[in-house]
């Protein structure tokens, strides 16, 4: 009689236990990665313990070798104070851990916490420096106004930016461009 208790207990133990259901990437987008991973995430902190930035990702393939890591469905947060100070987003993230540059591609935008933000197809991050670049068709909003144009260099808060190849400009608000005080 214990017997059949305890096996009867045993048996519905292990029916209710479920083992950690693991994602493998099945169809890899990046071939040649030594770790790849599905809901990828990495924080960085400053040596105060406050929060620097957040990196999250659909899927991320890390490259060793050659020193850099893919990100698709990149989503970057930056934060001062522990509030985002801005937010970058794009379909695919290239990050050069060696030269410090991410290369966004797909449906770029970069959004600060002030209300601008810049769409392209394509740009580029400079960690160290913290600028930006595109040769892409970019659209610049900024207090009401709108510029559109190919090509662009600008600082991370897009204080200061400048359009390559400026094609369009609608202006509603104050001028974007003057000198803040």
């Amino acid at each position: 009689m214990k017997t059949k208790v305890w096996t009867l207990c045993l048996l519905l133990v292990l029916s209710t236990c479920k083992d950690k259901e693991y994602l493998r990437i099945e169809v890899e987008k990046e071939s040649g990665s030594m770790v790849s991973m599905r809901n990828f995430s990495r924080s960085s902190y400053k040596e105060t313990g406050e929060l620097e930035w957040k990196l999250k990702g659909d899927e991320s393939y890390i490259f060793p070798k050659e020193n850099k890591t893919i990100v698709y469905g990149f989503a970057f947060n930056q934060f001062e104070k522990g509030k985002v100070t801005s937010m970058m987003t794009g379909d695919r993230g290239e990050i050069n851990h060696q030269t410090k540059t991410v290369l966004l591609e797909g449906k770029v935008r970069l959004k600060t916490n002030d209300g601008k933000f810049i769409e392209s197809e394509s740009l580029t991050y400079n960690l160290d420096e913290k600028t930006l670049s595109s040769e892409a068709d970019v659209v610049v909003y900024s207090d009401g106004t709108t510029i559109r144009g190919k090509g662009l260099r600008a600082d991370k808060s897009l204080n200061k930016f400048t359009i390559i190849q400026p094609k369009a400009i609608t202006v509603g608000g104050t001028n974007p461009l003057k000198e803040k005080p």
